[in-house]
């Protein structure tokens, strides 16, 4: 009982759908640099080549209910003259989101553009803005709601009425947010980067009780990190983010360690191993590995937040897949993008 009553508060709180006036958190995931467009609307076209397909999955709280969350997104580069001229980018992104055992859904559907201004001529420092619009949905599953009020003397009933406040099992809304994002690539081998976003612009209202006051805090995003060489194999790759939205702060720092398979200059296999601190939340221990153009990570989350004696420090696997590459019989593009 002690599990479904954290489990039902943690929802109604982070979610935003409880009867009185409390505003939404943001689902988010732990390998943040995994999904690009998710975490910075001037990700969109800054990849490192023509065009860019990302998925991400992850699972959490399993012993105290039902939490998935999916996205996917697609982006390329668009109107670069040469390999050395400002770009623009356009991106499409989605992701759903089921919390609880009441099914509270969470999909929306994005379009991200971007453009990149070289701040040198040799494209080695940049300067990228991107907006992003979409459009969402919220529902929720009440056919498997229980409450005190349908519990009599002859136990449960439900035929009587739960006594909550929602008009409404499906809400739909509109989304924009904006970002900017500097990057410095001295080489193949060190690189810095750093990036503003902001969301929920017109702060939309996801309420299904009907509030108009309940809506979703602005998300300010700051994030960046770093790519630099510790010997032909080796490299570093820290980063952090840092996330407000209305009264509630996220910090996020990291790093992971990079291993290359030879000291080739041109050598693309490589394996990452790390770990990060989500501060008075999780740890997260992460792995990589990128082959070709394919990049696979794989993350697991140790809670240690005040839901510990629900979830026993049990947190979340998460996957994520990525997948860049150029257009056939087109020359490689120059790397503008942050090595994440």
């Amino acid at each position: 009982m002690k599990r479904r009553l954290l489990c039902a508060m943690m929802v109604c709180f982070g979610l935003g759908v409880t009867v009185n006036t409390v505003q939404g958190q943001d689902i988010h995931f732990s390998q943040y640099n995994q999904a690009p467009l998710m975490l910075n609307p001037a990700l969109a076209g800054v990849n490192g080549g023509d065009f860019r397909f990302v998925a991400n999955y992850k699972s959490q709280w399993a012993n105290i209910g039902k939490f998935n969350t999916f996205a996917a997104s697609y982006d390329m580069a668009v109107f670069r003259k040469t390999v050395r001229s400002n770009f623009g980018g356009i991106g499409l992104s989605f992701f759903s989101d089921r919390a609880g055992d009441l099914g509270l859904s969470t999909n929306q559907a994005n379009l991200n553009l971007s453009y990149t201004v070289l701040l040198n001529h040799k494209g080695t420092q940049t300067l990228t803005g991107g907006i992003m619009g979409g459009f969402g949905s919220r529902s929720i599953n009440l056919s498997k709601l229980t409450t005190d009020s349908q519990f009599g003397d002859q136990g449960y009933n439900p035929n009587l009425p739960t006594g909550e406040n929602i008009v409404s099992t499906n809400k739909l809304f509109a989304d924009i947010g904006a970002g900017l994002l500097w990057n410095y690539t001295k080489d193949n081998n060190t690189n810095f980067y750093g990036g503003f976003a902001v969301s929920h612009l017109n702060q939309p209202n996801l309420s299904l009780t009907g509030n108009r006051n309940e809506k979703l805090f602005i998300k300010i995003t700051i994030h960046g990190g770093s790519h630099f060489a510790l010997s032909k194999q080796l490299y570093l790759l820290p980063n952090l983010m840092i996330l407000n939205q209305g009264p509630h702060w996220e910090y996020n720092f990291g790093s992971l360690l990079k291993i290359k398979k030879s000291t080739m200059p041109n050598e693309k296999t490589a394996f990452y191993i790390g770990a990060s601190y989500r501060v008075k939340d999780a740890l997260i221990f992460a792995g990589r590995i990128d082959i070709g153009g394919f990049n696979i990570g794989l993350s697991y989350d140790l809670n240690i937040s005040k839901l510990t004696p629900a979830s026993n420090m049990n947190g979340g696997p998460e996957i994520s897949f990525i997948y860049a590459g150029n257009w056939p019989n087109k020359k490689k593009s120059v790397t503008y993008c942050p090595m994440l």
